[in-house]
């Protein structure tokens, strides 16, 4: 035989060294190592996901509590507006009602100078 065919592997030996790799306990080992860290990180995640979940909810709800808060103030300043709230706020206040008015001419076109 020459050189090359001793150098060249068969296939039943490339079988029997995927077999001795997959078999060999260092393999074993990594495989469940590997396994354990991914299921780590699955676990980690996932919490992560339930806490940003749960953010959210609260954050929600403090914005539907801004929400109708907001509205009872706008409703609170439309009673406000109203002419009745003004006339019932002008009667607390020491305001006189007018009774005539008077007013002025102007004598030329100036209205002011420099």
């Amino acid at each position: 035989m020459n050189a090359y065919a001793e150098k060249k592997t068969t296939l039943r030996q490339k079988r029997e060294r995927v077999h001795n790799i997959i078999v060999s306990k260092t393999f074993r080992i990594s495989l469940i190592v590997l396994i354990v860290a991914f299921g780590f990180m699955y676990v980690c995640q996932t919490n992560s996901v339930s806490a940003k979940g749960y953010q959210i909810s609260d954050l929600e709800k403090k914005v539907q509590k801004l929400q109708l808060e907001t509205r009872k103030l706008d409703a609170e300043i439309a009673q406000h507006k109203s002419m009745q709230s003004i006339q019932e706020r002008l009667k607390q206040t020491d305001l006189v009602a007018i009774t005539s008015v008077d007013y002025m001419t102007v004598q030329g076109n100036a209205v002011a100078l420099r």
